[in-house]
């Protein structure tokens, strides 16, 4: 036959009468099967995928197959089985958003009449216009279509559509009075579910189409192109084809040595008993999702794993399973995430199957709200730990006395690997050692490991790229002390920092507190996260740069527009100034932070002198309100402008510090994340260090340090102190290779 009729509902005794309804128009001239109700003999409410791709075996004569599914998590489930089934099968589903009864009706006939599929599914859809004439509809109670536009986008990410660009998507469509979708191959995703934007399947350098309908598509839909069209700044690793020696697979470089401990983590059962009182476990739902979801935020990628905790693709599967079949909360969200993690690892392209974790991650961070648990038991003192995967709130949260990490199914593409670069703690992932060592000493960028080592490997180990305490400055052969200082990101990267000797933060990255948050932190909760970040530092000094927003550095809550061009844009000083109470707020916060610190403040992106003195003003006014003297204020030089014309700004800045990343973005004009560019990325470019060389001179005794990543760079970082500089402030990981770099020609 030309097509079959499946019907999908939550009740089989539904889906029975409205198949007997069909047959009482079409008799056997149909083939239709049905797909319905849940547990062993189908009488409980639900639907499940492989029933759905059972029921289509007895459609395997249809050149065509229309679906029609009767609630929101019916369609999930026939999505679901949809990704399940092999191409062929794939090919000749059609899922139609057509009512359920009348949808059957019409589609029932059209299909005995012997249409094709895609007629069929247009008759279904076309099947309440009988009942809307009989009623004498009018044209005022049927609200007409709004008129759609299309906009082809090819996905930058070389990852395709993984968690971050799909979270950011979704928290930039809600900005807009818009209906949104994304298609990619035949398939289509609401931009109002992470979910599934992700099961859609798109790889980096996939076409895919925005289709924007309401009063704001035309801007919707450029806001939603320019996230799809920008590559990160920071490539994710991508997964490796062969694995090193041993079978052990790198996540973070770096090399550690010593005990080794495996932590547990507590997870306690999930009740399968039915809920009492279903209106006061919906509460429970709601409230264990919330806090996760705060729990969550305020760090780049687990502020993404707080989105999918608003996907309606998984919050209403949950409610509806407590709603209609009584499922406890804890239950009903189980088996949603369950679901949705089978919809993403069926996906063809393998770093996208790994972003099933996130969906495991967000899930469990909302079970531990409803059940307890879900921790792991950190040892007190140091020690290797061997885990079974790490969860990326877990990396963010690791102590400094945890010296690498040795994961039993990690992998590179994973967050919790990103987030345990950043903090430079080495791991290797696929180590599955039985009998676990006493000790171990590994390298976590070639795989090289070592179980139960004698003391010389141990030592040798434990010297490369550990942060290992040393001399905070060295004196050149001139005189002069050449002083090392740190770039951080969080207290993690604070502590080691402050282990390794570091002169003081050269660079603390506050945005990356509350990079991607949709709500505006408060001044109180700004002042808590910078206050840990710099505590390790007290008593030496510390460079707190104002929240750089804007390009590769989201800030919803700011409200900043999309840009096509976001490096040349709104963003550092430009975007604090185009929201002064945000700014105002955020000066006082960091002088609360600061309070008993040796604190300086620095501007990023400053072009003009203007732009220094309109936040000197603000930060006077803050000090003020805060009742104490204003800190030094100095200005970040990443604009060539800026370079040019220190002598202009040293009025108004007390001192300079020199961002080479951007720096030299610009002056080369290639966008440093190029992958066809990579050798214009390069600080030690003769004119990238003509431009140091001149801000040295011309900023006569005001200080001058360099913070990109140049400073950590040997080769580059000589070529900076040859021009003049005598501050350099990299990563913790880097303080032990500069120090060698330098002493040999120290005084």
């Amino acid at each position: 036959m030309a097509t079959g009729l499946l019907l999908v509902s939550h009740s089989a005794a539904l889906a029975r009468a409205t198949a007997e309804l069909v047959r009482q128009m079409t008799g056997d001239r149909l083939a239709l099967a049905i797909a319905a109700g849940a547990g062993p003999d189908h009488t409980e409410l639900g639907t499940d995928p492989l029933a759905i791709l059972a029921a289509c075996e007895d459609l395997a004569g249809c050149e065509g197959i229309v679906v029609l599914m009767d609630l929101g998590s019916a369609v999930l489930s026939a999505e679901m089985a949809r990704d399940l089934a092999d191409d062929a099968l794939r090919a000749r589903l059609h899922l139609a958003p057509a009512p359920f009864v009348e949808g059957a009706l019409a589609a029932g006939v059209a299909a005995a009449a012997g249409q094709a599929a895609i007629r069929v599914a247009a008759e279904a859809l076309a099947g309440l216009v009988p009942k809307q004439n009989a009623l004498g509809a009018s044209a005022e109670a049927v609200p007409p279509q709004a008129a759609m536009i299309t906009r082809e986008v090819t996905l930058a990410d070389p990852n395709g559509l993984h968690l971050r660009p799909a979270a950011r998507c979704v928290e930039a469509a809600v900005r807009f009075d818009a209906t949104l979708r994304l298609r990619h191959n035949g398939r289509v995703a609401s931009l109002d579910s992470p979910t599934a934007l992700m099961a859609l399947g798109a790889k980096g350098g996939a076409a895919t189409t925005i289709e924007a309908a309401g009063p704001e598509a035309e801007p919707a839909a450029a806001a939603i192109a320019a996230i799809l069209a920008e590559r990160p700044a920071e490539p994710h690793a991508e997964t490796p084809t062969t694995l090193p020696s041993g079978g052990f697979v790198p996540m973070s470089p770096g090399r550690a040595a010593g005990p080794v401990v495996a932590v547990i983590r507590g997870r306690p059962p999930v009740p399968d008993a039915k809920a009492v009182d279903r209106a006061a476990a919906l509460t429970r739902l709601d409230a264990a999702l919330a806090a996760a979801r705060a729990a969550l935020a305020g760090n780049p990628i687990l502020a993404a794993q707080a989105v999918l905790l608003a996907d309606p693709a998984l919050i209403g599967p949950a409610r509806a399973a407590i709603e209609a079949e009584g499922r406890n909360e804890a239950a009903a969200w189980s088996d949603a995430i369950a679901a949705a993690v089978v919809s993403h690892e069926v996906l063809d392209d393998p770093y996208l199957r790994t972003r099933t974790r996130d969906l495991r991650e967000a899930g469990d961070a909302v079970l531990r709200e409803l059940l307890g648990g879900f921790s792991l038991d950190l040892p007190a003192s140091p020690a290797i730990i061997a885990v079974d995967e790490l969860t990326a709130a877990e990396a963010a949260s690791l102590p400094p006395t945890i010296l690498g990490v040795l994961d039993r199914r990690g992998g590179p593409a994973s967050h919790a690997a990103i987030l345990l670069r950043a903090a430079g703690i080495p791991a290797l992932g696929g180590v599955a050692l039985d009998p676990l060592p006493a000790r171990a000493a590994f390298d976590g960028a070639t795989g090289e490991i070592y179980t139960e080592p004698d003391a010389a490997t141990e030592a040798r180990f434990r010297a490369a790229d550990l942060p290992a305490p040393g001399p905070a400055f060295v004196v050149l052969p001139g005189g002069e002390a050449l002083e090392f200082w740190a770039n951080v990101a969080g207290p993690a990267d604070a502590a080691a920092a402050a282990r390794a000797g570091a002169y003081g933060i050269g660079l603390a990255r506050t945005e990356m507190l509350f990079l991607g948050r949709t709500d505006k932190p408060g001044e109180d909760e700004q002042e808590a996260r910078v206050a840990a970040m710099i505590a390790p530092f007290r008593g030496r000094p510390v460079v707190i740069r104002l929240l750089d927003a804007g390009a590769d550095k989201p800030m919803p809550f700011l409200g900043l527009a999309s840009e096509e061009n976001p490096a040349l844009g709104v963003r550092g000083v430009r975007a604090l100034l185009r929201r002064p109470d945000f700014c105002a707020a955020h000066l006082r916060a960091l002088l609360r932070a600061g309070a008993g610190h040796d604190l300086r403040i620095m501007i990023p992106m400053v072009t003009f002198a203007a732009e220094l003195l309109a936040v000197r003003d603000l930060l006077a006014a803050a000090a003020r309100d805060v009742d104490c003297k204003p800190p030094p204020l100095g200005a970040m030089i990443e604009v060539p402008a800026a370079a040019l014309v220190v002598p202009d700004l040293l009025a108004a800045s007390d001192f300079f510090s020199i961002g080479t990343n951007d720096l030299t973005q610009y002056v080369l004009a290639a966008d440093r994340g190029h992958e066809d560019l990579p050798g214009f990325a390069d600080a030690g470019h003769p004119a990238v260090i003509g431009l140091c060389a001149q801000i040295c001179r011309d900023a006569g005794m005001a200080p001058v340090s360099v913070c990109g990543d140049a400073a950590g760079d040997p080769i580059t970082a000589r070529l900076l102190v040859d021009a003049g500089i005598r501050k350099l402030s990299m990563g913790a990981a880097r303080l032990g290779v500069l120090r060698v770099a330098f002493s040999a020609t120290a005084s």
